[in-house]
């Protein structure tokens, strides 16, 4: 028969409950309370084992073991200073810097078109730098807003908001405008996907080689519809992106502790994937996987000399940079528009010389190494992935504009995050670094 508790007992378990239920009043973050919570429960027990290891009873280490806690108040007080959300000065510091720089760079090719200067009545609007001003104050408060939302509703929500996005991409396809064969508004809604589909990986998370499965199809149907109607650069980098988190997420064992079965499972899976969506794209254009510029353009890559009218605009911009330069002329406004939009690091490079173009990468290089080691300072395991997908998606644009701006790889038309021209694709990449900052912020608030 088993002993009736002392009725002291009573007393030392609630003394442990008022304890921790006035400490958790304190903490002003909702979301950090639980944690707390089981940190401090955590530091009582292991106290009481050491107060049972002196030789106290039960009930005397339990309530030795509370008091060893101190002022409830005091503790909660000191824990709330810790454990809330706090922004993350050095990023912020680091994404103003290089949208200031990108408006200098644009303001400063923009001047080698009006040899008079530039007016603020008139020319700043027509010059195009009004509306980057614009853009990029409405991408900064954007940022911020974003920053102060718990950025965990994209797990808490995956695959509702993923449902979402695709209906946009669907309504894209349906109903936006079609300017040169392409949904207009299909690749900028694409841009969004990383962070959504970062939330399908961890809902996933825990499910085995069929989770994996899963993953991979809801990352490859958006994919092969999208690519169906528009063959762009953005969508390729979407896909990159995808399957690299997708690796980083077998690395974590999130779909199992087998690492390298479920990696040759997974390429399997991919080579199959590619084949039929091969096929398809070879029924729909009756035997061609290509469209005639695109086969164009990868020939001229591989054998630039057979096609040097491809790359002329380029070999135009690299003489009419040193022209600039050296104060011979000045641009068309049809010709600086091009340039801000396709071919801005390449002019850069020749109009303020090689030395700086260099000095220019480098600080770009530096400003993503920077971003890259935020991320890989966090703890919590979805907030890693998010943050990795934000600063992977937008340093594998700027490494393919500046691969495409030096023929490097195949050109085609892309954005450079920050720095070329774009309103929405800009608008874009400060909703990237909103949610990045998000992370950041909540970092203090969420278990590992």
């Amino acid at each position: 028969m088993q002993r009736p508790l002392p009725a002291c007992w009573e007393v030392y378990v609630m003394e442990r409950r008022e304890f921790l239920a006035t400490l958790e009043e304190q903490i002003r973050t909702k979301r950090a309370r639980p944690m707390i919570r089981k940190e401090m429960e955590n530091h009582i027990e292991d106290q009481k084992k050491a107060f049972l290891a002196e030789g106290m009873t039960g009930l005397e280490a339990e309530a030795a073991a509370v008091r060893e806690m101190g002022d409830p108040v005091e503790a909660g007080i000191a824990l709330d200073r810790i454990h809330r959300p706090r922004m993350e000065w050095s990023v912020l510091a680091a994404v103003l810097f290089i949208s200031i720089l990108g408006f200098a760079l644009q303001y400063a090719v923009t001047l080698t078109a009006y040899p008079a200067g530039i007016s603020i009545q008139y020319d700043i609007l027509d010059s195009g730098l009004g509306k980057r001003l614009a853009f990029m104050l409405a991408g900064i408060l954007l940022m911020l807003v974003i920053c102060w939302i718990d950025y965990t509703f994209l797990n808490k929500y995956a695959v509702p908001l993923w449902i979402f996005v695709n209906v946009l991409l669907i309504l894209c396809i349906l109903k936006s405008p079609v300017i040169n064969g392409i949904p207009y508004y299909l690749v900028h809604v694409s841009c969004l996907m990383i962070p959504f589909y970062v939330g399908i990986l961890y809902h996933f998370r825990g499910q085995g080689f069929k989770g994996l499965v899963k993953s991979v199809g809801f990352l490859c149907t958006p994919l092969v519809i999208m690519l169906s109607y528009c063959r762009s650069s953005v969508i390729f980098i979407i896909g990159l992106a995808g399957m690299i988190l997708i690796h980083v997420a077998i690395y974590k064992k999130w779909f199992g502790e087998r690492r390298i079965l479920l990696l040759g499972k997974l390429w399997g899976i991919l080579f199959l994937t590619a084949a039929v969506f091969l096929s398809i794209i070879f029924l729909k254009t009756g035997g061609r996987l290509l469209a005639d510029y695109q086969a164009a353009r990868i020939d001229a890559w591989l054998h630039p000399e057979k096609y040097e009218e491809l790359y002329y605009f380029a070999q135009e911009v690299e003489k009419t940079g040193r022209l600039v330069r050296q104060e011979d002329m000045h641009l068309t406004i049809n010709m600086l528009q091009e340039i801000k939009n396709s071919y801005f690091w390449l002019f850069l490079f020749k109009y303020l010389g090689d030395g700086k173009g260099t000095a220019l990468t480098a600080m770009i290089l530096s400003f993503w190494i920077f971003l890259f080691r935020i991320v890989n300072r966090q703890k919590n395991q979805f907030g890693h992935m998010v943050g990795l997908g934000c600063v992977l998606f937008l340093s594998l644009e700027t490494v393919i504009y500046v691969g495409m701006n030096f023929s490097a790889l195949p050109p085609g038309t892309i954005y450079m995050p920050f720095i070329s021209e774009g309103g929405a694709f800009l608008l874009i990449s400060y909703f990237y670094m909103g949610i990045l900052l998000s992370v950041c912020n909540n970092s203090r608030v969420l278990e590992k």
